[in-house]
């Protein structure tokens, strides 16, 4: 990157003015709002960590396109792979006749799953419907209608997963009396615990709320086919449990015979510096969703790993037309490949703890509540004087860090800012992007004195 705001590429055509006109005139609010219009990015290309719009500025990527590109835009290995198998198979669907790619794949998935217990594969084609079969086969296999989520657990949009899960009010809109089928408890994130507390007596209180008030008040344990989770919640805002509730959540299950459901479609597939987030807390799921990064951000592709209990004894109905898709196997095949011949995973967990501890430092500025971070994920949380979440601070920082040529994670209207870059980032690169990412922090707040 050369000075302050990116490289320079020859310019496209037409303008990007004229673009943003055609965009916002094609596609529903929800893609070009004002927030969106405000950054002024609209993508002509990308490769390795980097993004280059429409007028030729190269931006470093620390999004990795909300988790997809792990092995970084447009790997060559995992290209080439799935070139020639887009020349060989085309599409063939799963539902007429099996696929060699499909058969490849789910071996793979064997291999690196986080438990001997998951025997089994079924896929889909986005992470929304990998959460999705997860929870339908759990409810099916036990014919319980219940599933337990946490608040601020992301699943997806689809109408289902969208009452599952619960990130925000603001999603969940206009469909509050569809959520009959999910319970919710809190997910114990550290700075949200009440004063007073530690972290593992605050994961203790809510597995106590869970038993003394969800299944005394609102259902009865009988009635619960599980309960998913996200054992990293990067969608919250990089949320990690304590290992001693993840643990306890495990026990539950157990107790009252519930399928524990992994989500691990953003935080799997190398994201925390582990092939799976679940396998920092040493827990066996029975169900696991996997989505985004599987495919190297080729194609769509997801899947689902599942005991013998959960995917061989009863027949469920779940599938998707372009599920399985043959060259999407073959990209996801190759991205297991590379994680592992080149060593991707435990060479970004070294990136990542190295670059936590210096982002840790930034909590010294006044507008930074707290940093965290697992593998190659941080989050930033932004807080006011008053010691409230601002998500007007964190607007600044990111539209400052655009300015200057870095693309930070962000969900709009949240007051956490995010460092999610491709696995493969050089460590240099993202040296460059955190001093962005630092000089916008400093001025959206002074150093306090200390």
């Amino acid at each position: 990157m050369k000075g302050r705001g990116g490289r320079r590429h020859p310019r496209t055509s037409p303008s990007s003015a004229e673009l943003w006109r055609r965009y916002s005139r094609r596609f529903p609010h929800y893609f070009w709002g004002e927030e969106t219009r405000l950054a002024s990015v609209l993508l002509a290309g990308a490769h390795d960590s980097r993004v280059v719009d429409v007028d030729g500025k190269e931006y470093i990527d620390l999004t990795s396109q909300w988790g997809t590109n792990n092995v970084g835009n447009v790997h060559p290995k995992v290209l080439r792979a799935t070139q020639e198998a887009l020349a060989r198979y085309g599409f063939l669907i799963y539902f007429i006749a099996p696929h060699l790619p499909m058969l490849d794949l789910a071996d793979k998935l064997l291999e690196v799953r986080p438990s001997p217990n998951l025997t089994r594969v079924f896929l889909e084609l986005s992470g929304t419907g990998a959460a999705e079969g997860a929870v339908k086969y759990a409810v099916e296999v036990a014919e319980r209608p219940v599933v337990l989520s946490f608040m601020g657990q992301y699943h997806g949009l689809s109408i289902g997963m969208g009452m599952v899960g619960a990130l925000s009010s603001h999603e969940r809109r206009h469909w509050e009396a569809y959520g009959g089928g999910a319970v919710h408890a809190p997910y114990p994130v550290p700075i949200r615990r009440p004063k007073g507390m530690t972290p593992d007596e605050y994961g203790g209180w809510v597995l106590d709320y869970i038993r003394d008030e969800l299944l005394a008040h609102v259902v009865s344990p009988e009635r619960v086919a599980g309960t998913i989770f996200e054992p990293v919640a990067l969608e919250a805002g990089v949320w990690i449990p304590p290992k001693s509730f993840v643990r306890g959540l495990r026990s539950l299950c157990d107790e009252h015979g519930w399928a524990y459901i992994d989500d691990e479609v953003e935080a799997g597939v190398g994201r925390t510096g582990k092939m799976w987030a679940i396998e920092h807390f040493s827990v066996a799921p029975d169900l696991v969703a996997i989505g985004k990064g599987l495919s190297g951000g080729l194609l769509p592709i997801s899947a689902v790993l599942g005991t013998e209990k959960m995917m061989a004894e009863k027949e469920v109905a779940a599938g998707t037309t372009f599920g399985g898709h043959p060259a999407a196997c073959v990209a996801a095949s190759a991205t297991i490949d590379l994680l592992r011949e080149e060593r991707i995973i435990p060479r970004s967990a070294a990136l990542g703890r190295r670059a936590l501890a210096r982002a840790k430092e930034w909590e010294r500025f006044d507008s930074v509540a707290e940093v965290r971070g697992l593998g190659l994920c941080l989050g930033v949380e932004l807080h006011d004087r008053r010691g409230n979440p601002d998500p007007a601070a964190a607007r600044r920082v990111f539209f400052d860090c655009v300015r200057r040529g870095v693309i930070p994670l962000w969900n709009y209207g949240d007051c956490v800012l995010r460092v999610q870059p491709p696995l493969t980032i050089p460590a240099d690169e993202l040296d460059r992007a955190l001093d962005v990412l630092e000089l916008a922090l400093r001025r959206a707040g002074r150093p306090s004195a200390s």
